[in-house]
């Protein structure tokens, strides 16, 4: 961070400041603005279809905590805004860790909305934009070599999509498990299936997510995790979506596979952890 301009410091702190502000104050109201609604239209779902029967208990815990990890998110980036502005190397990684939240768990919580509440404005998608557009600046402007600019924004990004879409799946998965017929046993080799893409996606969310603040310190074990769990989202997406014949796993098939092929080519595995990435 001392290579990055004064100038350039300074808008990433007041970027960190206003959007730290914004996920404290605003999220516990746009969350619960986004769970009622979404709760009462997926009622309405269960009645007609007993599948969706675990849905509401799984969305009373995981809105919450999500909405939890976001204003701790919000509170770190307030924090970290002078020492970032200070030029301390550790607190870029940290930054983008932070505006990472918002975007990935409102990705989650978007979803069920526009799936259960129809022709409604999605309360938490301002919190997706502030994530991202924070995202995006804080990762823009750490440098002002454009080659390196592109590979971030590419890769940083895919990071992103890939592990918010690999909680969805794997999200998706445990709800039709939990609310299977014949629980305990495996009635079928549609609902075995998904014993197997699901928790391989949230091994993808969890390693791909955690391969963003040690790539942003140019990290040889985030260019494993991110490979790790890019390829692990696509050895469960296959067979899963074939069997279960559910289109929502191509986005685990796709995600892993572009993902994937974007870490091995060599010369952005060079500008993410090679000689030619700068140090953070």
């Amino acid at each position: 961070m001392e290579s990055t301009a004064k100038k350039n410091r300074m808008v990433m702190a007041v970027i960190l400041v206003v959007a730290g502000l914004f996920m404290i104050a605003a999220t516990p109201f746009l969350v619960q603005s986004a769970l009622d609604p979404m709760l009462q239209g997926l009622m309405k779902q269960v009645a007609q279809d007993p599948s969706y029967a675990s849905g509401p208990m799984l969305m009373a815990i995981f809105y919450p905590l999500c909405r939890a990890l976001i204003m701790v998110a919000g509170v770190t980036s307030i924090l970290i805004a002078y020492p970032l502005r200070q030029g301390e190397n550790w607190t870029w990684s940290v930054a983008l860790t932070c505006l990472a939240v918002p975007a990935v768990t409102g990705m989650y919580m978007m979803l069920p909305f526009v799936s259960f509440v129809k022709n409604t404005f999605p309360p938490v998608l301002p919190l997706i934009l502030v994530g991202l557009i924070g995202f995006w600046a804080i990762l823009l402007l750490r440098t002002s070599e454009r080659a390196q600019k592109v590979v971030d924004f590419i890769v940083f990004t895919l990071l992103g999509i890939t592990s918010g879409g690999g909680f969805v799946l794997g999200f998706g998965a445990m709800r039709q498990l939990l609310a299977r017929p014949g629980k305990p046993m495996f009635a079928n080799i549609k609902i075995v299936s998904l014993t197997i893409g699901g928790p391989l996606n949230w091994v993808c969310a969890l390693f791909v997510f955690a391969a963003i603040p040690l790539l942003a310190r140019r990290k040889a074990l985030g260019w494993w995790l991110a490979l790790i769990g890019a390829v692990s989202a696509v050895v469960g997406s296959v067979p899963t979506y074939f069997i279960s014949l559910s289109a929502y796993y191509l986005i685990g098939i796709a995600t892993g596979t572009i993902l994937t092929v974007t870490l091995l080519m060599p010369s952005v595995k060079r500008r993410l952890i090679g000689e030619l990435a700068p140090a953070a």
